[in-house]
């Protein structure tokens, strides 16, 4: 071989070796790009099994979610079958109440009534005890008279004759006595002309500090409903009478 022919078979070995490091480096470009397909396909491949499991379990929780819904709507269902007998119930003791409220306030009508009366009958019975108390010596003075023996009209006539009459002095008056009057007496008979108080509830008032009318005037009925024996309608005579 001459030397021609080596330096040009060196030349295509060089060629040969460039093309050979060309497609070597090409290839190892190839399998790097492979690798990171692959990985990137594993990491695909991982996210995918990722989101099918978080899908599943969010339509696991939607089931839940589906059950739990039915169950409310049967509790809601029943808790609005209650509300409504609930409201019925109500509705009816409202009713019940009502008949009470008037009942009530018809039997006080009736105890006011009764409570004048008995008021009138006391008042009779101060006003003429002083009878009955007289009575007993009225009639004893009325038998010791039948029992005595009767004189005759000319003998009764001769005695008032003969008994002389006695002196009247003209200067004897009694004399006015002049005495001083309790404020709280006088704020208790003011309160007892309104109608429904009596003594007693006059008394409560006045223990309360309202010991004139006018203190009254300007009081609302739940103030007074809150003392001792003073009912709603007693409260609401009391200040219709004095707005009256």
């Amino acid at each position: 071989m001459t030397d021609d022919d080596l330096r040009l078979a060196r030349e295509r070995l060089m060629k040969l070796w460039d093309a050979y490091e060309s497609q070597e480096l090409e290839l190892q470009a190839a399998t790097r790009k492979k690798n990171d397909l692959s990985e990137k396909q594993k990491d695909k491949e991982r996210i995918i099994d990722t989101l099918r499991e978080l899908v599943e379990s969010k339509d696991h929780d939607l089931r839940k979610l589906e059950i739990s819904k039915s169950s409310l709507d049967r509790e809601s269902s029943d808790h609005m079958t209650r509300l409504e007998e609930t409201v019925y119930s109500l509705n009816q003791e409202r009713d019940r109440y009502k008949k009470l409220f008037i009942i009530t306030q018809e039997l006080e009508r009736e105890v006011d009534r009764l409570t004048k009366d008995l008021d009138e009958r006391d008042r009779w019975f101060r006003d003429n005890m002083s009878f009955f108390e007289e009575f007993p010596s009225r009639v004893g003075k009325r038998l010791g008279m039948v029992s005595k023996p009767r004189k005759t009209l000319l003998e009764e006539l001769g005695e008032a004759r003969d008994t002389p009459a006695l002196p009247t002095k003209r200067d004897e008056r009694p004399k006015a006595a002049f005495q001083r009057v309790d404020p709280s007496e006088e704020a208790l008979v003011d309160l007892v002309q309104i109608p429904g108080i009596d003594e007693e509830k006059a008394r409560v008032l006045l223990d309360a500090g309202y010991d004139s009318t006018d203190k009254l005037k300007d009081i609302s009925p739940f103030e007074l409903v809150k003392l001792e024996g003073i009912t709603p309608t007693i409260a609401r005579k009391i200040t219709d009478h004095l707005k009256a």
